[in-house]
């Protein structure tokens, strides 16, 4: 038997890990066709020729006399952890289910930074200041100019009053409250209301920790192509594709899509008028023809958007399902859905059908959060949930609410606004990806200006994160 490499131990180790048994014929397989990261999601355990045949069908032959780009040197764990959910019909105790769940996984992480009592305790307490937990049920200003928070958990519920001479920030926080997000407060119990002076939210932790990975390879985060529009920037998005061929790329190991691959067909009322393919197989058939051109190293992961073909409830399941899967290089993930790279560094993707509704709900940040994309995603990881009103985005309820943020991220990256950001909000990187779509008269009537044709680039050795423009 031929002596292993190195490399190839590192392979081996890694199929072992993710519980991957591989026949000497696949493993030859794997490395020559460089299908390590595909091999790693699929549902199978025993890894033989046969389950690679389809992959070997469709792979592109790699010219073997082309230098080899860093990113290829490097194998790399990778897991893919999918929110899917099974359509069927929803009974009235899926959606006891699902609340149940939202609140007892969030109260979990607040119960770290408080000490609370059910609400059902309330009464037995004398002027004494105590902590609750509780999803809110109701917000509205009495007469006086004073706000009312009805919050609710498992035993019961209770009235809290912000008044207007609290202090500035209090009150403003009090303004900046979502339906059915789950919060910690504390205050006096007095004349049957809770005189809330805290406000407490599950948020990241101040300590959350930097991490990176020890290895020289890069991410390239896009999204919103919307391909089949009319407005699609065909020649941009060859620009990037252009660029991705380019020295200047030869890190990048993968390149993350956040949704909205194409325009889809019948979203809107007369949609038609505003494509330039009409049929939502064909916008497939072209994106698939356009990603081809991605070199087949670079592993593309890709989720579905609210104008994706597989329709908007979420969690959306992934776009397995259409002409993208002969490309041999993708990876489908639901929306929303994680990659974590060597057991330790997480990307979590979600493509952002709620922001419309954070910003609209939110005051402080109503003028500016389409200007600046990552004001809504901020408030999300705040409320450690995707969507936190429910209705903010078409959420299928079941037995577990798969919108919780529960790992933390180190970076978090959306799409939907069209306009670009890249942030960190206590050590997690955050990216909106913009667009390759021409403003649109939709855009045009709600004055927003979208940013297209700039993406970012993360090089994961040393988290550094660069926007590259391709209009100059």
């Amino acid at each position: 038997m031929e002596e292993l490499t190195e490399e190839d131990k590192k392979i081996l180790k890694i199929l072992l890990k993710n519980k991957k048994i591989v026949t000497p014929e696949g493993f030859k397989i794997i490395k020559e066709k460089k299908l390590l990261d595909k091999v790693l999601v699929l549902d199978a355990t025993i890894i033989d020729e046969d389950i690679l045949k389809e992959f070997k069908e469709t792979e592109t032959i790699i010219e073997r006399n082309r230098e080899r780009k860093i990113s290829e040197e490097y194998a790399v764990d990778f897991r893919l952890e999918n929110a899917e959910v099974k359509h069927r019909e929803r009974k009235s105790s899926d959606f006891i289910s699902y609340f149940n769940s939202k609140f007892f996984l969030l109260q979990q992480m607040l119960i770290k930074r408080m000490n609370p009592i059910s609400i059902a305790n309330v009464e037995k307490t004398n002027n004494d200041e105590i902590s609750l937990i509780g999803m809110v049920y109701d917000i509205r200003t009495t007469g006086t100019g004073n706000r009312i928070i009805e919050i609710d958990d498992p035993t019961g519920k209770i009235s809290g009053m912000i008044t207007k001479n609290s202090n500035e920030e209090l009150f403003e926080e009090a303004n900046n409250i979502l339906l059915d997000e789950v919060i910690g407060v504390k205050g006096i119990f007095k004349k049957g209301y809770l005189f809330i002076n805290e406000i407490i939210r599950p948020d990241i932790p101040m300590t959350n920790e930097v991490k990176k990975l020890n290895i020289p390879i890069s991410c390239v985060f896009i999204s919103d192509l919307h391909v089949g529009s009319i407005d699609f920037l065909e020649d941009i998005f060859k620009k990037f594709i252009k660029w991705i061929n380019s020295k200047e790329a030869e890190k990048v190991k993968y390149i993350f899509i956040a949704g909205d691959l194409c325009d889809g067909v019948g979203i809107y009322l007369n949609q038609e008028k505003d494509l330039s393919i009409k049929n939502g197989e064909k916008q497939y058939e072209y994106l698939a023809e356009l990603l081809s051109k991605i070199p087949e190293h670079i592993k593309i992961v890709v989720q579905p958007g609210n104008h994706d073909i597989i329709g908007n409830q979420e969690p959306q399941q992934s776009l397995r399902d259409t002409p993208l899967s002969k490309l041999s290089n993708i990876i489908f993930g639901t929306n929303p859905c994680s990659v974590v790279l060597d057991n330790n560094f997480r990307i979590l993707m979600y493509h952002g059908y709620s922001y419309d509704d954070i910003i609209r709900e939110i005051p402080k940040i109503r003028q500016n959060g389409y200007k600046k994309p990552c004001l809504p995603m901020i408030e999300v990881l705040k409320r450690r949930h995707l969507a936190p009103t429910y209705g903010s985005s078409l959420v299928i309820p079941g037995q577990e609410d798969k919108l919780i943020i529960k790992e933390i991220p180190d970076i978090f990256h959306s799409g939907h606004l069209h306009t670009v950001c890249l942030e960190n909000y206590k050590n997690i990187l955050l990216i909106n990806s913009g667009t390759f779509q021409g403003r649109t008269k939709y855009q045009e009537m709600q004055g927003h200006i979208p940013h297209p044709g700039i993406f970012a680039c993360v090089d994961l050795q040393t988290r550094e994160g660069k926007l590259i423009n391709l209009n100059q």
